[in-house]
């Protein structure tokens, strides 16, 4: 059995806890050490856009931490793999590189926070999954950029290739602290880690 393939704390933590992918532990360690619930969102709660939300394990954990507050929109090409009843929460099927989907999520914001565990489909060469990662990042930026109120945050996860430094370059322009951020959850053997910002700004 592949080590992908073999559970691990993370994978049996997931299922007890009832989580369809492991994945949400990256988040919860995340949005913990910087804070970023705890954004101003008035007094309804922060307004919440996960990008590449299937198969749901992030929109569930970030529901249980609203309990009724704030909303959570959640958007991806393929069905969730969570039909939470909320009044919300809302789903959209579809593709951020359309630009009808993005009208529907500039009209369904603005955010206080927008996570993205979105992921291309890899191909087993790693120089061609990290410039589509590379890709997807740079769509999720240009997409948070749009949709995002001030003082807001974004996490994106991406494929370490050597473009990080360059990237948080970037959000430095439009974020008051911009960084990378491996959480402890990912697996030792993946090249996977995070781009985390916060304190956005129209006028940066």
């Amino acid at each position: 059995m592949a080590a992908y393939d073999r559970p691990d704390f993370w994978t049996l933590k997931a299922k007890k806890e009832g989580y369809p992918a492991r994945s949400v532990y990256k988040l919860e360690e995340i949005i913990k050490k910087f804070g970023l619930l705890k954004l101003s969102g008035g007094a309804s709660g922060p307004a919440v856009l996960d990008i590449g939300a299937a198969p749901g394990s992030w929109s569930l954990w970030i529901l249980r931490q609203l309990k009724g507050a704030g909303s959570l929109t959640a958007v991806d090409i393929q069905d969730l793999g969570i039909s939470p009843a909320d009044a919300n929460f809302h789903f959209f099927k579809g593709s951020i590189l359309d630009e009808t989907m993005r009208k529907n999520l500039r009209d369904a914001g603005p955010y206080n926070l927008v996570v993205s565990d979105a992921a291309p489909s890899t191909t087993g060469n790693r120089l061609v999954d990290q410039s589509r990662s590379e890709e997807l990042v740079e769509a999720v930026m240009g997409l948070a950029l749009e949709v995002l109120a001030p003082g807001g945050a974004l996490i994106m996860k991406i494929f370490q290739g050597g473009e990080e430094k360059r990237l948080i370059a970037t959000l430095k322009q439009h974020f008051a602290q911009a960084r990378g951020f491996k959480p402890e959850a990912c697996r030792a053997e993946s090249f996977e880690t995070y781009l985390v910002a916060s304190g956005f700004s129209l006028t940066r």
